[in-house]
């Protein structure tokens, strides 16, 4: 014995609102002399396929005969006020199922769409906060910085030969910011533009200027500018430590 889905129903209750939509039926003032001879014309119709049905959708058919049989029966007036409609609870079950079927492919349209984003838990940035306190006036903003590298590029576009030589560059950060220690091990300050002679490849400028960006925002050094568009210093910040010998 092995269970068999009919068709694309999901048991008779799917079923039954399949032939309420196909004929254009009122759910709420449902024909059982049509909806019952619609059922049973499937029931049989599986029957000669040789489908093994499901007890379920037999109990719903003996079900939709009764509720058709209690509606042939005659009624006297008395009893028609008091005694409810037979349809009432099969009704009930019919539009509390539609609205399960509603609610089930909103959901799935949600889990259609979630599934196509991707999110990860929040990055501890804890390690990073500092209480320190930063000067406004000894300080410049991230644009000048920008600026001053800018200035840097242009001149060292200027210098720089008309043929290129494709190399692998071993220049690292951790080699540009050992260069401005050793010279704020000698110098309490030094200007920005001694760190280059103009004719280092263009990667070199980046890393000096990466590697004073990790040192200002760790508060190794601060960077200063007096007036606008004047030459920038390295300071040695509030957290920067001499090495000892």
């Amino acid at each position: 014995m092995y269970e068999v889905k009919l068709d694309a129903f999901n048991g008779p209750l799917d079923l039954l609102l399949h032939l309420i939509q196909k004929f254009e039926i009122d759910i709420y003032d449902i024909p059982m002399k049509e909806l019952t001879e619609q059922y049973m014309h499937y029931i049989h119709a599986m029957n000669q396929l040789e489908i093994n049905l499901a007890s379920e959708y037999l109990v719903m058919a003996s079900e939709l005969l009764m509720i058709k049989s209690k509606l042939l029966l005659p009624q006297h007036e008395e009893e028609e006020v008091t005694e409810e409609d037979p349809r009432e609870s099969l009704v009930g079950r019919l539009i509390e199922y539609q609205n399960y079927k509603e609610y089930t492919d909103i959901l799935n349209e949600k889990k259609a769409e979630r599934s196509k984003l991707y999110s990860k838990h929040p990055t501890d940035l804890s390690h990073l906060e500092t209480a320190d306190t930063w000067d406004a006036n000894q300080t410049i903003d991230l644009t000048e910085l920008i600026i001053a590298y800018q200035r840097v590029k242009t001149r060292m576009d200027y210098q720089k030969p008309k043929s290129v030589e494709i190399r692998k560059e071993a220049f690292t950060i951790q080699q540009a910011t050992s260069i401005v220690n050793q010279k704020l091990r000698v110098n309490q300050s030094f200007n920005f533009f001694s760190l280059f002679t103009f004719k280092e490849p263009v990667e070199h400028v980046v890393t000096h200027f990466l590697a004073i960006l990790e040192m200002s925002k760790s508060g190794l050094v601060n960077i200063e500018q007096l007036n606008s568009f004047e030459d920038i210093n390295v300071v040695r910040g509030v957290n920067y430590q001499i090495e000892k010998s």
